[in-house]
């Protein structure tokens, strides 16, 4: 395999947004109740990409999924006394199946130190779609290989096996990962971004895969393992974000892990990386020294991170859009005829003042009405309607017939300056929800998501 002197490896962590979110987890959705599949390509790539995420989310409680696409049989191997292992090698004594036993249990050691509750290869049920099997007849799939362009980015190799990854149709491979999905239920799911982080094309098959099969996974008639399965809907899909781009308008997280726990699982991986004694740096086969780092950033693929929740909480999900609607006009309805009629209540004392108590109760009704439809449906818009339509049930009050005695508007009278005011706190309620609804549904987001 061809290499460059200097090829290109994207770097974690070099740059965070300032609103980036700080964990990958749905709103309202707590650690211990979470679960999370990473879908990988090779065993390694799970520690150097997202073993700091993995850690951190197994330390909390969460289940921890992965899925690996392949065993990494092509990897090339550093350990002089392991190096016959590799393909290619005169004495190599296979196409790499050697070499894909011995980092299967390279993976079991790294993904024991994450913390992860199951792993799997696509072909091992759950992430097996028995009506679809597998083309090549292997009922796994192999490592595609790789060789380094002239600008120093991974390219496919020139010998790949006819049962690689790369070699099986992308819906083939999609419907594997699917029936993992629907056999897990993830709420979240972790994957590489469309270029694969550096380009190799396991890795840009992977992620295309991934996206496929949460895809598919939400589809009705599903299957699990060869099991009939009920369909799953992934609330938030990520990718590990290979090249940061200053201008890419995603959203991102930020998850800050454990730099030991990753260490510690990266060196489970000894045929494939040799770390530094003297600091966070790792190296492949080729030599060059790359940094890594216990802060781990993703963009959003899938998903709504302000609305997304558990499939399996309905009572906490955001309701749909016909249903908010109904909700909203309902109870804005209500709340605003009411409170209109009674805006213009005053009370008189004894000593000669007056409480525009009518006005008061009328404000806080609305508002109350207001806050509750928007929180309830987790929909901004929805906390609008019942000031929306107070404001239309005022105006036929004041201006759909003559001589109305509900909405007074003339200020040359008490009830002028009250049923003028009304309008001003209709307003000002529709603007004072939204404004509450919109930050307690981002103060939501981020405090369950700073896990």
């Amino acid at each position: 395999m061809t290499q460059q002197p200097v090829p290109y490896y994207p770097e974690q962590g070099v740059l965070v947004r300032e609103d980036a979110l700080p964990g990958l987890l749905p709103p309202g959705l707590r650690p211990e109740d979470a679960r999370l599949l990473f879908v990988h390509a090779h065993p390694d790539d799970e520690s150097i990409a997202t073993g700091a995420t993995m850690g951190r989310y197994a330390e909390l409680g969460a289940t921890v999924v992965l899925l690996t696409m392949t065993r990494g049989e092509r990897g090339e191997v550093i350990p002089e006394p392991l190096r016959a292992l590799e393909v290619g090698h005169p004495e190599c004594p296979d196409d790499g199946t050697a070499l894909g036993r011995h980092r299967v249990g390279e993976l079991d050691d790294a993904a024991a130190r994450l913390g992860v509750a199951e792993r799997f290869f696509a072909g091992e049920p759950p992430a097996l779609d028995p009506a679809v099997g597998f083309a090549g007849g292997t009922g796994h799939y192999h490592d595609s290989g790789m060789s380094w362009g002239p600008d120093g980015r991974a390219a496919p190799a020139q010998d790949s096996s006819p049962h690689s990854l790369t070699a099986a149709t992308a819906d083939e491979a999609a419907a594997h990962v699917a029936a993992a999905v629907r056999a897990v239920r993830p709420h979240v799911l972790v994957t590489y971004d469309d270029d694969g982080g550096y380009g190799h094309p396991d890795h840009v098959r992977t992620s295309a895969v991934a996206v496929r099969g949460a895809e598919l996974a939400a589809l009705p008639g599903a299957q699990a393992g060869g099991a009939p399965a009920d369909p799953w809907r992934t609330p938030l899909v990520w990718a590990v974000e290979g090249e940061a781009r200053a201008g890419d308008p995603r959203p991102q997280a930020a998850v800050h892990g454990s730099a030991e726990r990753k260490r510690a699982a990266m060196s489970a991986h000894a045929t494939q990386l040799v770390l530094a004694e003297d600091g966070p740096r790792f190296a492949l086969s080729n030599g060059v020294w790359q940094p890594f780092s216990a802060l781990e950033t993703y963009r959003l693929l899938a998903g709504d991170p302000d609305e997304a929740v558990p499939e399996e909480a309905p009572a906490r999900a955001p309701a749909s859009v016909p249903s908010a609607l109904v909700t909203s006009v309902a109870a804005g309805a209500v709340a605003a005829s009411v409170a209109t009629v009674l805006h213009s209540a005053v009370w008189y004392s004894a000593g000669g003042w007056w409480l525009p108590w009518g006005l008061l109760f009328a404000t806080a009704l609305l508002l109350s009405v207001s806050l509750w439809v928007g929180t309830a449906t987790r929909r901004v818009w929805a906390a609008a309607v019942p000031g929306l339509t107070g404001y239309l049930v005022s105006w036929l009050f004041a201006y759909g017939g003559d001589g109305s005695v509900i909405v007074v508007t003339n200020p040359g009278t008490p009830l002028g300056v009250l049923g003028l005011a009304w309008f001003v706190l209709v307003f000002a309620v529709t603007l004072l929800s939204v404004l509450v609804t919109a930050g307690w549904l981002r103060g939501r987001r981020r405090r369950a998501a700073a896990v």
